[in-house]
């Protein structure tokens, strides 16, 4: 009743001052709940309440309003903690009631499973600072790549996107917030393996933007966001290697959907006047951003069929609808390939559509081929392409329509003068196949 009264007051007209009382009525029930508290359920219920909190601070627009970057640490937390497995094991398939009126029951399964693989994944990325050792900060970005081989191919991948993240910082900090050069160019990196380059440039790219964004606000004048635009752009050409930049420019449209959203329409207007051909991997990165909205993480409403309206809602135009569509779907196949049943539900709903042009299947064979170029010889692969659901004939059929025969084209005919370019670059943006 407490909830219902709080969640009455925010959506009411508010008198002056109304606000503020229901953040301070919060606050108060917290600190008396928290005080009856031990243990790991007492750490458990502190990272819920933060998480809480951020989805506060985004409602009453509270300052920090849209660095969500937090909710997605404690997102990742919760899933180390015992409730979180609870939860994934014993409660959430017994809630039928979700399931019914919620999300179809033929959704369910995958739903459930979408929401546990999200917080893996985000835990990955998040968390690669421990799993590189407390000498991590002496070492090279070789030495650091080659402790990524003791990795599983599936979380590797992730992994090496987070030591990029990682490498990125760690520059930066040492030349005091300077611009650096040859973070993966210098030839010292030349030993670097070669699955480790896109998912490398990702993390880079990712640094980089952060770097740039700090100090934007929507009222910041079109100059400043036309110099942290080329300042971006400078730093990721000047340390990518040839083929690879646009691993690094995407996740300027990832940085800035996921922490300063309120910042793309002055983005998507700059970018086309003074670095036009970031454009499209910027808005590729926004649509990967949405799939790993904070706001849609509770499995009863994050089906990812449900944020799919939003894209065509937010790109401006067609070039930004087809690379946000691409950018997404790339999302839904990389995180979810050991569980096809997720994408199962999401053709289930969308088939028609997604059929009607090419994003998606740019966005699902460039995901896959991505993954292809970092282990090869991943079992989750082959799986993946040649799933057959077999409770639904009609959904077998489009399945080998829209995944099977699009993905086996991809890797015979796709993927070898990519390689040989070298153009990998060219998965992280929408490019047109005939596939």
């Amino acid at each position: 009743m407490f909830g219902v009264q709080q969640v009455a007051n925010l959506v009411a007209p508010p008198p002056e001052g109304r606000m503020a009382g229901a953040a301070a009525a919060f606050d108060a029930v917290t600190t008396a709940a928290e005080q009856q508290l031990d243990g790991w359920l007492k750490q458990t219920y502190q990272i819920g309440n933060g998480l809480q909190n951020g989805l506060m601070d985004v409602m009453m627009l509270r300052a920090p309003a849209i660095d969500s970057s937090s909710i997605m640490r404690m997102a990742a937390q919760m899933q180390s903690g015992p409730i979180f497995e609870v939860a994934i094991k014993y409660v959430m398939p017994s809630i039928g009631w979700v399931d019914s009126f919620l999300v179809n029951r033929k959704d369910g399964p995958g739903t459930q499973q979408e929401f546990a693989n999200k917080l893996y994944i985000i835990m990955l990325v998040t968390q690669v600072h421990g799993s590189l050792g407390a000498d991590a900060a002496s070492q090279p970005i070789t030495a650091l790549a080659e402790r990524m081989m003791t990795f599983e191919t599936f979380p590797r991948l992730w992994a090496v996107e987070g030591l990029g993240n990682y490498y990125g910082d760690r520059a930066l900090e040492q030349s005091n917030h300077a611009d650096v050069t040859g973070l993966l160019s210098d030839p010292a990196t030349s030993s670097l393996p070669p699955w480790t380059l896109t998912m490398l440039h990702a993390g880079i790219g990712m640094s980089f933007a952060k770097e740039v964004l700090g100090d934007l606000t929507p009222s910041s004048p079109p100059e400043a966001f036309r110099t942290a635009i080329q300042r971006f752009a400078s730093l990721c050409r000047n340390s990518s290697r040839r083929g690879y930049t646009g691993a690094a420019l995407e996740s300027l449209g990832l940085a800035t959907r996921t922490l300063y959203s309120n910042l793309i329409p002055q983005f998507d207007r700059e970018i086309a006047q003074v670095a036009p051909e970031v454009y499209g991997y910027f808005w590729h990165g926004a649509g990967r951003a949405v799939y790993f909205d904070p706001m849609n993480m509770l499995p009863s409403f994050n089906a990812p069929w449900r944020a799919l309206a939003r894209l065509a809602q937010d790109a401006p135009n067609e070039q930004a609808r087809l690379n946000a569509i691409s950018g997404f779907c790339w999302a839904v196949t990389v995180v979810n390939m050991r569980n096809p049943e997720v994408m199962e539900a999401f053709l289930r709903h969308h088939s028609k559509t997604l059929a009607s042009d090419g994003a998606f299947a740019n966005g699902l064979t460039s995901s896959l081929l991505m993954r292809y170029d970092t282990s090869p010889t991943d079992q989750n692969i082959d799986s993946f392409i040649h799933h057959a659901p077999n409770s639904d004939p009609e959904l077998a059929s489009t399945w080998r329509r829209m995944v099977t025969e699009p993905c086996q084209r991809a890797i015979t005919q796709v993927y070898p003068p990519l390689k040989q370019g070298p153009s990998l670059e060219e998965l992280f943006h929408y490019v047109p196949r005939a596939l």
